[in-house]
């Protein structure tokens, strides 16, 4: 059931409300190159989404593991059972954007609803969310793992659409959950902090910003 009739703005979470600088740290404290989070990150993406588009599912923090001991041996690190669970637990202490707070403060003064909707889980967005001060601003955490579908699949925004009264927003600073949202009918703001730009051949968003502020702000405007 729709919970408002305001606006909602529904979040992505990892990458675009927060950092992956302190995993990425962690793989260099191992040795790792400095590119080794973006490998690890995206094989862990492309075959979450590949398993689900074959019609099964793991979460993403299970995938993440098993990925993460194959980079490992692809980039000819030995690494142990400690190691790969220290890299694993710095998802739970990743930093939020500088501006989070802020964005959500802009938002929330005019009265739009505010949604997480995650590849991560429940338990662990919460945490974070809480760790950043922020999660009393959040009207709900949405993940894929109550419907065992990854993003970009059309019914994971239909989570949020159902949540919704009104005009509907997507933030995120990947070009493929934007793509997504998109295609799910909702409003969409990408933002530039991750991928740099936006490919040519997907649909195009309504706001393009540097910063989730200035997404914010933008979306504020008539």
């Amino acid at each position: 059931m729709p919970e408002t009739s305001q606006p909602t703005a529904v979040f992505d979470i990892i990458g675009t409300c927060f950092s992956l600088e302190k995993p990425r740290h962690a793989l260099g404290k191992l040795g790792a190159p400095d590119y080794a989070l973006e490998m690890w990150f995206a094989q862990a993406l492309r075959d979450s989404f590949a398993f689900s588009h074959a019609g099964a599912y793991v979460p993403l923090n299970d995938m993440l593991r098993a990925e993460l001991a194959r980079t490992a041996l692809q980039l000819g690190l030995q690494l142990s059972d400690n190691d790969l669970r220290g890299v694993l637990g710095a998802f739970a202490e990743l930093d939020p954007r500088p501006d989070l707070a802020a964005a959500v403060q802009v938002l929330a003064d005019r009265g739009w609803q505010l949604l997480a909707l995650t590849m991560g889980a429940t338990e662990s967005t919460r945490g974070l969310l809480e760790r950043a001060g922020v999660y009393d601003r959040f009207g709900g955490l949405l993940s894929c793992d109550s419907i065992s579908v990854t993003k970009p699949n059309r019914a994971v925004y239909e989570l949020a659409l159902a949540h919704s009264a009104a005009e509907t927003w997507m933030v995120a600073a990947h070009a493929w959950d934007i793509a997504g949202a998109s295609r799910a009918g909702l409003h969409t703001a990408f933002i530039r902090s991750v991928e740099g730009s936006y490919l040519e051949v997907y649909p195009r968003p309504d706001v393009v910003a540097d910063s989730l502020l200035g997404a914010a702000r933008a979306m504020l405007e008539p």
